[in-house]
């Protein structure tokens, strides 16, 4: 097999890799990047070569430049329904808010989503000479990793893995069959996160302490997952004071409601949909803000959407909580706030007077995690992807100095790499 990393070598977005193995020509997700304003796509790969994509999951990085893939072709598509219907939220959003030229309309949407073979969670789709399985990713939900067999040999592709165990979804599957190569992300290559059930627990003391004081919290999350995830918390720490959801929170919730099989606990996660009280207008984001109570809003970096008009509203009242659930990049308005206290509230920039905290949902496995996996299952090959340049180097190196694999590729973009 030869593999081609086509984005997402050393950085984090844009992520595609290539699989050639006999007659087969495979395509694991080609994702978009906004860099400087402008959107950036993996390097050109021909639709006419491609025999099948594989989406891993929603998320633009992964998602948002497939529809490229569909301007004069029509490649089969094989992602989770559940997939397939959020990707078609976000990338109707990325065309919709582009205050710059993409490449690709509506029309390419649509034939991109009209191309799509669902599968599951460990079924298996013959592809020429090619077995591709798929398996819980952890991620979000509906992600998938993808297990590619090509004439006896196994290769997988995690895209966004998380293998810990969420309010929201099962960790993805720490036993893996016999590998000949993992492609692996290292989003938190150098991190580890702290304990899931005691960062719950910090999380709702400090929201009761909030609302003792007669003081709205607002969790600013993404639209995707995390405010899904924040809701069952919340119901299942019974937190009694009103619960609101805004934004596009919204819509990706009433998709996931339609899809119980991939999520951990359906009977928490309705009751906590049904519980919260969900936001239709202005008015009602109005009166949200004038009594105790929690608001999940996108975005989860401050970066717009609805939780723009809550900082607004908010965040000059000592009473208050702005309580961030996410990763927050550099330069974005929430890694501001963290780092100095300071919001822009559009005329100008304040010191924020409600209490500020941060505390680690990520949705991707820490660095520990990482390693286990390979300790585990004894992979002679590992090809690091999906990271920061300087962090993935360092994983490499205590992989090798560990001795946990026989080859450890930092991959670059356009490199290629025989299994």
């Amino acid at each position: 097999m030869e593999i081609r990393i086509l984005g997402g070598g050393m950085e984090v977005g844009k992520s595609a890799i290539n699989l050639q193995g006999g007659k087969v020509n495979i395509l694991m997700d080609y994702g978009a990047m906004i860099a400087e304003g402008k959107p950036e796509f993996p390097q050109h790969i021909s639709p006419k070569e491609i025999d099948v994509i594989i989406l891993s999951h929603a998320h633009l990085d992964h998602s948002g430049g497939i529809p490229l893939l569909y301007i004069t072709e029509r490649p089969k598509l094989i992602t989770t329904q559940l997939t397939a219907e959020i990707s078609e939220l976000l990338i109707q959003d990325f065309i919709h808010l582009s205050g710059y030229y993409l490449p690709y309309e509506h029309l390419e949407l649509k034939t991109m989503l009209s191309s799509v073979t669902p599968i599951f969670f460990r079924e298996q789709i013959k592809i020429k000479n090619a077995k591709v399985r798929a398996l819980n990713a952890g991620h979000i939900p509906g992600s998938i990793m993808c297990l590619i067999e090509v004439d006896g040999r196994k290769v997988l592709y995690t895209g966004d893995i998380n293998n810990i165990e969420t309010r929201l979804l099962r960790g993805a599957p720490k036993k893996l069959p016999k590998l000949d190569a993992i492609i692996m992300e290292g989003t938190y290559a150098t991190t580890d996160h702290a304990d899931r059930k005691k960062t719950e627990k910090e999380f709702v003391t400090a929201i009761r302490e909030v609302l003792n004081r007669e003081g709205t919290v607002l969790v600013p999350a993404f639209s995707v997952g995390r405010a899904q995830e924040i809701l069952c918390i919340l119901e299942a720490y019974k937190i009694s004071a009103p619960i609101y959801l805004d934004g596009m929170a919204r819509k990706a919730s009433r998709i996931m409601l339609r899809h119980s099989k991939y999520i951990k606990n359906y009977k928490l996660f309705n009751r906590a949909h049904e519980r919260a009280k969900w936001i239709t207008g202005w008015s009602q984001r109005k009166k949200a803000c004038k009594k105790p109570g929690i608001i999940v809003s996108p975005a989860g970096m401050l970066k717009g959407g609805t939780a723009v008009f809550y900082m607004k509203r908010l965040a000059r009242n000592e009473r208050n909580a702005i309580f961030l659930v996410s990763y927050q990049i550099p330069g974005t308005p929430g890694r501001i706030l963290l780092e100095s206290g300071i919001y822009n509230f559009g005329r100008r920039s304040e010191k924020v007077k409600a209490e500020i905290g941060w505390f680690d949902f990520s949705s991707h496995s820490g660095r520990r995690e990482l390693i286990e996996i390979i300790e585990k299952n004894k992979i002679k090959k590992v090809i690091l992807v999906h990271g920061e340049g300087e962090a993935l180097l360092k994983l490499g190196e205590e992989l090798r100095d560990r001795r946990l694999a026989e080859d450890v590729i930092v991959a670059k973009n356009g490199e290629e790499i025989r299994v």
